[in-house]
């Protein structure tokens, strides 16, 4: 139909609702105006709009438009779930269509409504031009118009325990609530009317996970819990920080790099400094991938889903946003190869900082930190551990020495959390670089991330600091470097060894050729230009240089970089966009896995830009397996890179055209006897800069 009759058609509807004194019945007020295309065969009207502040409508007029009959059909749709429809005939008459519609019926908060309205439609009606309309009408509905129902969310989650669950709702006076179709493990729910709080009570769960979806005044509500035991659950790794409230969202990414379905299971874990303390920490959680999404959001401090092979699920946190700020952790635990990691979002400013997953146990972590020029490092510790933890710190300056005396150790509860400022937490740190170490408890284990903040004019930017741990000898490479043109790439090198090593760095272009750059310590008055550099690093010491190319570069100079050592030498790059201010760090890759995959959310404006590179003599081929978020299939390809080679492009729009406005993975696979690199830039629109760590499998 609605190709035969070409309908287009915009509109403003409004709907005003006044509620009697006596609760059982209302006016319900309708204007609507717009215009649609009419053909010889009659004209058919759809669109969508705002029918204010409940929903949409929908009018089809219908039937042959000149000297019989016309029928015509009104449809209002409300966003939680409810409906009420109207129809009519109308006589048509020059110039018009006239009449009066019909309620015909509802479901939901407007089951049993009854009413009427009139209308009309002006001509012509056979000819293919704008077609301008008004519609006005007013009458009297039932009951079951008025009582309208909003929750304040969709659900609650419960571990296996079971437990107290309520809910807030907002209704007219007088409107009856209760909870319908309960399973019979969720008891003593409570009823009212007008606004109020339903409660309820979740018993023990001894079976496995279970769900149940009920309705309250027709609205979806959903009850979920854990069960008692997880067949193959085991715990993945955890991440050290998560904001949520006030000025704060935290959203999580997880992805299951295995070839069959896995249930996943996130707790999140509280801060002292909450008003809810440590302990679980309860949050709104929003699904915003159209299969998993609730009817509001879900209030959960642990919950379990279920991953189709490849597939990959989004969890934001959500909430209104005023004080006070809840902060906290995050662990995940799956039956299967589940990783992931977070973002955390400051809603003023954009601004954005990724959250790797921590899935190694090692003996201690080291930050690199520069509290120079303005710059701040903001830390976060978290104890995985269920047992109380003290957590020995040691502070190490630029040359490896270390500064301070006694200091305090940091001393948590069992999953619980901490967050600081590094000059504030410890002075001695401040107009200073080097290093912080947390070293973890005997039999515990912990996880710490860094927050580096630069000054942007009346705003900072966020920049992830990775921890380093577990540093090797065999080096590795960084996936992405880039200088001139505004931008500009700082090398932290970082000897975490006990003797001093040798730090060997050499630059490679796309096409695999040395690259020559200009490079030198931090606002040296001059640098050299070369392809590699060779220094020394005491022990416990950090070497920075830096790599600024002229601004008046017509494009900028990017490759990869490959570091190499005969100690236990680690770092990371940051790559810096001058003329904004944002920054986005390049961990160094020193795994050899045989697959890298970047998870990707290329909606609401956001982009993703994706790096890979070669660390071999030979050329080589990696194939690429691109997957929606279902794990669909979508693309594949092989990529060749010459020795040593490097490649940079935007997702959607330079290669795999189809990611462009879907959340997905690309997996990029490393060829046999070859090592790879790769590398995720995301970019909202806002054009802040945020990494996307690299799963590995």
């Amino acid at each position: 139909m609605r190709s035969k009759r070409s309908a287009i058609l915009a509109f403003t509807l409004f709907l005003s609702l006044g509620i009697a004194a006596d609760a059982q019945s209302t006016a319900l007020t309708l204007s609507f105006t717009g215009s649609g295309i009419g053909t010889s065969l009659g004209f058919f009207l759809n669109g969508n709009g705002t029918l204010a502040p409940l929903g949409t409508a929908r009018l089809s007029i219908n039937g042959v438009p000149t000297g019989s009959t016309t029928s015509l059909a009104f449809a209002f749709l409300f966003p939680d779930g409810s409906t009420m429809a109207a129809a009519a005939a109308a006589n048509p008459a020059p110039g018009t269509l006239t009449g009066t519609a019909t309620i015909s019926g509802g479901t939901g908060a407007f089951a049993g409504a009854m009413g009427s309205f009139t209308f009309s439609v002006a001509a012509p009606f056979g000819t293919s031009q704008t077609l301008p309309f008004t519609l006005n009408g007013s009458g009297a509905l039932g009951q079951g118009a008025i009582c309208a129902y909003v929750l304040d969310t969709g659900g609650e989650a419960f571990p296996a325990a079971g437990g107290a669950g309520s809910v807030n709702i907002t209704t007219a006076a007088g409107c009856p609530w209760s909870l319908s179709g309960p399973a019979g493990w969720v008891t003593n729910a409570t009823s009212g009317t007008g606004n109020g709080t339903l409660t309820y009570l979740v018993t023990a769960n001894s079976g496995p996970d279970r769900s149940a979806t009920m309705t309250i005044g027709g609205v979806p509500y959903e009850a979920e819990q854990e069960g008692t035991a997880l067949s193959g659950l085991n715990l993945i790794g955890s991440m050290a920080h998560l904001a949520a409230l006030e000025n704060w969202t935290t959203a999580f990414t997880m992805v299951n790099k295995g070839a069959s379905s896995a249930t996943a299971r996130l707790s999140l874990f509280g801060d002292a400094a909450n008003p809810t303390s440590n302990g679980p920490l309860m949050l709104p959680l929003a699904f915003p991938q159209p299969a998993a999404a609730l009817s509001g959001p879900l209030l959960a401090a642990t919950f379990d889903r279920t991953l189709a092979a490849n597939a990959s699920l989004i969890v934001n946190t959500s909430g209104a946003q005023v004080p006070p700020v809840f902060v906290g952790s995050a662990q995940l635990a799956a039956t299967g190869a589940v990783d992931g990691f977070a973002i955390f979002h400051l809603i003023p400013g954009a601004q954005e900082a990724v959250v790797p997953m921590e899935t190694r146990n090692a003996s201690s972590y080291l930050l690199p930190f520069d509290n120079t020029g303005g710059v701040v490092l903001g830390i976060a510790v978290e104890n995985v551990s269920a047992q109380n933890a003290v957590i020995p710190v040691v502070i190490r300056g630029q040359t490896g020495a270390v500064i301070g005396t006694a200091i305090t150790p940091i001393s948590l509860a069992g999953n619980g959390h901490t967050s600081f400022v590094l000059s504030v937490q410890y002075p001695v740190t401040k107009f200073q670089r080097g290093t912080i170490e947390f070293d973890t408890p005997a039999g515990g284990q912990i996880s710490v991330l860094g927050i580096r903040t630069t000054p942007l004019g009346s705003s900072t930017t966020l920049t992830t600091i990775p921890a380093l741990a577990n540093v090797g000898t065999n080096g590795g490479s960084i996936a992405h470097i880039a200088t001139g043109n505004g931008w500009q790439t700082t090398f932290v090198i970082v000897n975490a060894g006990t003797v001093a090593a040798q730090a060997h760095l050499k630059f490679f272009a796309d096409n695999g050729t040395p690259l020559a750059i200009p490079i030198g310590a931090p606002g040296a008055p001059t640098t050299s230009t070369s392809s590699t550099i060779d220094q020394t690093v005491a022990a416990g010491a950090t070497l920075i240089l830096q790599s600024a190319a002229p601004l008046s570069d017509s494009a900028p100079t990017i490759g990869s970089a490959q570091p190499t050592t005969n100690g236990n030498v680690g770092g990371f790059v940051i790559f810096r966009y001058n003329p904004n201010g944002q920054e986005a760090v390049v961990p160094l890759e020193s795994r050899n896995a045989s697959a890298s995959i970047l998870a990707f959310d290329n909606t609401g404006g956001t982009a993703t830009g994706v790096a890979i590179n070669s660390v071999s003599a030979q050329s080589v081929n990696i194939p690429v397996v691109v997957r929606d978020d279902t794990g669909a299939q979508i693309a594949t390809d092989t990529i060749t890179l010459a020795a040593n080679g490097h490649l940079a492009f935007t997702l959607g729009t330079d290669k795999y055209l189809g990611t462009l406005g879907i959340r997905g993975t690309i997996e990029f696979d490393t060829p046999a006897g070859a090592q790879i690199g790769a590398l995720g830039i995301r970019i909202p629109i806002a054009h802040t800069f945020t990494t996307l760590p690299a799963l590995v499998r």
